[in-house]
């Protein structure tokens, strides 16, 4: 089996695409390297009619390849580059900046601080690699009074490692450097594995337990003993 079909057995599970839900109250939109999740959140805002989103995001692993991706130069944090995404994009709503949180729990919590307490039915716009993980901590830290939808449009696929590329043309783009996409399927599956080492109850117990797919989780740890450039 080559690296890219293991990868491409992995991203099936992480990645997986769901469906639009049929009625939002709100979205929050997570600092991510990908200027295309805030176009995309934008114009989901714009079909949903919401009055307001919340974007949480400081500075982090992910602020460099950001500013790369923008091609901008300055110490701005992913909330306020995403803002202006956003607004460049076409939504006039009201846009709840979280512009300190460095971590999936931070954002969660700074982001149920300035979200409506109105909101039932929220959307979370995050990086497709890590949105699984993000949308178990928002639910966990938000509680069952809430219910997250986890965005991903198409389930992931790469036809070409150095440099990046998706399966027919894909949203959003491949514009991760392939040490740092690397890294984060590779954290993501450490962290979503219920082991002392991962991010479920028997371990840090910041989300609930997976099941991972034997197929999936075989896909990852292969790929973990693979001599592969990794890169936060």
């Amino acid at each position: 089996m080559t690296t890219l079909t293991t990868f491409n057995q992995a991203l099936r599970w992480l990645t997986a695409a769901t469906d639009f839900p049929a009625h939002l109250d709100g979205l929050v939109l997570c600092g991510n390297s990908l200027p295309s999740t805030a176009v995309l959140a934008s114009h989901i805002a714009q079909d949903y009619q919401l009055p307001s989103i919340v974007i949480a995001g400081g500075v982090g692993h992910a602020t460099k390849y950001l500013r790369q991706n923008l091609g901008v130069h300055n110490q701005l944090s992913e909330a306020e580059l995403f803002a202006t995404v956003v607004r460049q994009a076409g939504y006039t709503g009201n846009c709840l900046l979280d512009t300190t949180s460095t971590n999936t729990g931070s954002n969660a919590q700074n982001a149920r601080a300035l979200a409506p307490q109105s909101w039932r039915h929220v959307l979370l716009v995050q990086d497709p690699v890590l949105a699984r993980r993000a949308t178990l901590t928002f639910q966990q830290v938000w509680g069952p009074a809430v219910h997250f939808d986890r965005f991903a449009p198409v389930t992931l696929a790469l036809t070409q490692l150095e440099p990046l590329r998706l399966k027919n043309n894909t949203q959003p783009p491949a514009n991760w450097p392939t040490a740092y996409f690397t890294e984060l399927v590779l954290g993501e599956f450490q962290r979503l594995h219920d082991t002392p080492t991962g991010y479920g109850p028997n371990g840090a117990g910041f989300i609930p337990h997976v099941s991972i797919p034997a197929t999936a989780l075989s896909a990852a740890q292969q790929l973990a003993r693979t001599t592969l450039q990794r890169k936060r």
